[in-house]
């Protein structure tokens, strides 16, 4: 046999280990194409709602900086379940993601952003609900031990009062205020209310609205502005905005879920979660502003707070309603509060 076959092969052997070569050189830069990741994220207000419209923002900015591997399909509206049914399903993770209330049903220390007198303002409550301060903190502690990852609070909005009668001696933190007003059958509501005042009924909130028309009730504590105006706007007469307690939703993610991210894809994530949350203070300023206005155009009287008064308000209620909240949440928490606050 002549040198003719030997040299074929040998031609072909090299341009096969070449081309292998060439391959693995294009693997090498590139890598493996990365796996489309997609979270289910469940909200509980409305399509035209702030809250849900933040959520879009974030999806959009997460999906384009991450170049579409993440992409975050957006449920509103309790689509998915309440609140309570939606965190259930993140802790297990068949639901990935959500802004929704924080449910107390598996740690009572969630109930922690409900307490009344936070803050007297909204720049001390976006401080109070921000990571580093002791309120946001607890709560982020308490959800990582139940499997959730807490990656911001976001703001709703203070609550008042509305009534169909005018409140003795509003101001005045001590004094019988002379009226009966509806309250959540939650002990947070009952003691802080009664302890500025008020008698208390636990009526059900699809009923309010009659039992104050029909004087059943003379008002309610548990309604922003917002709520005050677009819902019982035809039957009360008076709005005091107390401030007293401040509804919050929470942006979460199932651990797990979290932890297996790049950090990379978890800093997207979350500088889009961190713009909006800062967002979500600023907007329900503006919009508590805008419809205690709205309020007063329609004949309803507005009754408002000297920061003077309403830090006297604050002192009075933290001194006499939140030691009566340690048989529910506990001496340790409750004390661990009282002197993040002194």
């Amino acid at each position: 046999m002549n040198g003719t076959g030997r040299n074929g092969t040998g031609r072909k052997l090299f341009a096969t280990v070449t081309a292998l070569l060439a391959l693995s050189l294009v693997l090498g830069t590139f890598g493996p194409a990365q796996a489309k990741t997609t979270i289910k994220v469940a909200g509980i207000s409305p399509v035209e709602y702030r809250s849900t419209q933040s959520l879009y923002r974030i999806a959009e900015k997460v999906k384009e900086q991450t170049d579409g591997r993440i992409e975050m399909r957006i449920f509103p509206m309790n689509q998915l379940g309440d609140y309570t049914q939606i965190f259930e399903e993140i802790r297990r993770g068949t639901i990935e993601m959500g802004l929704i209330f924080l449910p107390s049903q598996f740690d009572v220390t969630l109930e922690l952003g409900s307490m009344p007198f936070l803050a007297e303002n909204y720049s001390q409550i976006r401080q109070a609900l921000s990571p580093g301060a002791f309120v946001c903190d607890t709560l982020d502690a308490a959800l990582d031990k139940l499997g959730v990852k807490q990656l911001r609070i976001f703001g709703e909005g203070f609550i008042g009062l509305g009534s169909k009668k005018e409140p003795e001696n509003p101001t005045d933190p001590k004094a019988d205020k002379g009226l009966l007003v509806r309250v959540a059958p939650v002990a947070v509501y009952k003691y802080m209310a009664e302890d500025m005042g008020f008698r208390t009924t636990t009526i059900p909130y699809a009923d309010t609205y009659s039992a104050i028309q029909t004087g059943v009730c003379d008002g309610w504590i548990g309604g922003s502005s917002q709520i005050n105006y677009q819902v019982f706007g035809d039957v009360i007469k008076y709005y005091v905005a107390y401030n007293s307690l401040f509804d919050q939703t929470t942006m979460m993610i199932n651990k797990k879920l979290w932890e297996e991210l790049s950090e990379e894809d978890r800093k997207i994530i979350s500088d889009a979660v961190d713009v909006e949350a800062d967002l979500s203070f600023e907007l329900c300023e503006q919009e508590d502003a805008d419809y205690l206005a709205k309020m007063e155009e329609r004949g309803i009287e507005v009754i408002t707070f000297t920061d003077a008064e309403k830090a006297e308000m604050a002192r009075y209620i933290r001194a006499q309603t939140w030691p009566k909240l340690k048989e529910r949440l506990g001496d340790d928490l409750i004390d661990r509060l009282m002197e993040a606050y002194q």
